[in-house]
């Protein structure tokens, strides 16, 4: 806390002048979304599946609800989910895949519509950040194996395969949506129980039923964004600031409190937030977006109410030609 208290000064002696540029790792963004929901749940329900379709990681919700080992759901017991998320806004139109989170968010011509759950690449074998395209998609596509992983198979002692054709046994699953990064692809996968990790060899994992439903909305062309930002801060258009942490899954080296300090600065808002919900935030990393306004009546996280017996489905916009339902 006197580290932060330190930071702050050290900002504020400075006179930094309002709306500079904020650090290239890290952006103030203006839209926060999501919320808190009490969720009854239904038989057959899964903790981690139930964390993926709702956008938070599995650990956060088995703790905040205070769920002990082996995690096992049972119908009718009733859960609280906040899954309240900062939009990372790089692009109006395409996707953006912020990597430690662990998901890619879909604009279409300037409005954000959804965001699903992924896998990624390991740290020994990381996806790459940039700005990239959909170079190709397909349905039902055939595997060539790159050569660096017919490698890996002949060290693991396993059969090593030049091709792999659609079916069960192709881990690219049905659909294949090429990006113009050498060798990384969006795709579903016949490992399901993957996404939400970071363990692939560079490409993007999605659970089946959910690139389904993306796969026909996204064009050869489409722009996609793939940024490293384990940390987000956003000042609302009614002037709340939010931050939201996530794992620096590839443990790049980085100092997240002069960070934060350094993007508050330059909006002249190093006065305006509570530093010790700053530090707890930093050091939980839950991928919660909180406000962390200094003020009195701090608005809330929206909550919603489910009266049915049985999950909500994930309602979609009208651009995309069904909901997703839990499976």
């Amino acid at each position: 806390m006197k580290r932060l208290i330190g930071l702050m000064l050290i900002f504020l002696l400075a006179g930094v002048p309002g709306l500079k540029a904020a650090p290239e790792c890290l952006w103030l963004y203006t839209q926060v979304t999501g919320g808190e929901e009490v969720y009854r749940v239904e038989r057959g329900v899964h903790l981690s599946y139930l964390a993926l379709k709702k956008g938070v990681r599995w650990s956060v919700l088995a703790r905040r609800n205070q769920l002990s080992k082996p995690y096992r759901l049972k119908p009718g017991m009733v859960l609280k989910i906040d899954n309240s998320h900062i939009v990372p806004d790089e692009l109006s139109h395409g996707l953006v895949i912020n990597l430690p989170e662990l998901m890619l968010y879909q604009f279409y011509q300037g409005a954000y519509q959804r965001r699903y759950a992924l896998a990624v690449g390991r740290r020994s074998w990381p996806t790459p950040e940039g700005n990239y395209y959909i170079r190709n998609k397909t349905k039902d596509p055939t595997w060539t194996v790159p050569p660096s992983i017919q490698e890996e198979m002949a060290e693991q002692g396993k059969e090593v395969l030049e091709k792999v054709l659609p079916g069960p046994e192709n881990p690219l699953g049905k659909f294949w949506l090429g990006t113009s990064a050498p060798g990384v692809g969006i795709h579903a996968t016949n490992r399901p129980w993957s996404v939400g990790l970071s363990v692939s060899h560079g490409c993007i994992r999605m659970l089946p039923g959910e690139i389904e439903q993306l796969f026909p909305m996204v064009e050869v062309g489409m722009p996609v964004k793939i940024i490293y930002r384990p940390i987000k801060l956003a000042l609302t258009p009614s002037g709340r600031i939010y931050l939201e942490a996530h794992p620096n899954i590839y443990g790049k080296k980085m100092d997240a409190p002069a960070l934060v300090a350094k993007v508050l600065a330059s909006y002249q808002l190093l006065d305006q937030v509570d530093w010790e919900k700053v530090q707890s935030i930093l050091k939980a990393r839950e991928g919660v977006a909180q406000d962390i306004t200094k003020s009195q009546g701090q608005p809330g996280p929206l909550t919603t109410m489910l009266q049915d017996q049985g999950p909500r489905p994930v309602h979609l916009s009208p651009l995309q030609e069904r909901e997703a339902k839990l499976e």
